[in-house]
């Protein structure tokens, strides 16, 4: 498109012995430029003269480096992120979850005392499926390699029975022995460091327990059954590893791999028969946390 503006003027020319009026017209076309053209006035023939005067090119860049300079004055603000807070967020804070997980036993020799002599009765392993609820607290320490600091208590309690039964023949008698344990009541002490970016915590824990520990013998002796068992609420340690990962601000889940072992205890069944019950397990076990 061509925009044209047209000018009188009083200016006069000879040419060739003739007087001439004449009118400035500006041509601005995006290609060519601005041009100015002047065009005398006689009804025999017309003279031109054009000149260029100023590129277009001048013009537009004038006019854009006035609007850039006019935006520098506009404030700008950064994108929202919309991403869970790091653990370091909360120097201290207070947490409840749930927890849930399967155990597989670790050998606990069950031999059986009489006044004959020590039998070997079998290895009890301990197995089953766990669950429980947990709380505690962590604070926070900033640390200098791009990582936090965690550290905190925990207590827990986990429902659900692991047991094992082993049974041998002892000359004319099938001789067994188990071990049931259940209601573990724990207190541990969890540390750790976060990844670079604050979301995921690697800890480990170790710490202090309780727990029902029922062992149990039996004598089978043709059609005659005679069954032994003593109880009691034995303390014990346990240690784990895992790992805990931010969904939320307040939300996170866990996984860790745990190791408990109860104290070695000898037991007396009332037939005057005893053994040594040292009973242990490892767990896998995963959760879910909600931070306040």
């Amino acid at each position: 498109m061509i925009y044209c503006l047209e000018l009188c003027s009083e200016r006069s020319h000879v040419f060739s012995g003739a007087v001439f009026a004449s009118k400035k017209r500006l041509f601005a076309d995006p290609e060519i430029g601005v041009m100015e053209v002047r065009v005398p006035i006689l009804n025999s023939f017309r003279t031109l003269s054009l000149v260029k005067t100023l590129p277009l090119a001048s013009v537009v860049t004038f006019f854009a480096s006035a609007t850039i300079a006019g935006d520098l004055k506009s404030t700008t603000t950064d994108p929202v992120v919309i991403s869970p807070k790091k653990f370091s967020s909360d120097v201290s804070a207070f947490y409840l979850g749930i927890a849930g997980g399967y155990a597989s036993g670790w050998d606990d020799r069950f031999g059986l005392r009489t006044p004959a002599g020590l039998f070997d009765i079998g290895d009890l392993n301990v197995s089953g499926a766990y669950g429980g609820f947990r709380g505690g607290w962590r604070g926070v320490l900033p640390s200098r390699w791009g990582r936090d600091f965690v550290y905190g208590f925990e207590v827990s309690y986990d429902f659900g029975s692991l047991d094992d039964s082993v049974r041998t023949q002892i000359g004319g008698s099938n001789v067994e022995g188990g071990a049931e344990i259940s209601d573990v009541l724990s207190l541990k002490y969890r540390s750790g460091l976060t990844s670079r970016n604050g979301r995921v915590l690697y800890f480990f824990s170790v710490g202090y327990l309780w727990g029902d520990v029922e062992t149990t013998n039996s004598i089978t002796s043709g059609t005659t059954v005679q069954s032994f068992s003593a109880s009691d609420r034995r303390g014990g340690y346990t240690a784990s590893i895992g790992a805990e990962h931010k969904l939320t601000d307040n939300w996170s889940v866990t996984g860790e791999y745990e190791y408990v072992q109860f104290k070695s205890e000898d037991v007396q069944f009332g037939s005057g028969f005893s053994t040594k019950s040292t009973p242990k397990y490892g767990g896998l076990r995963f959760g879910l946390n909600y931070t306040f």
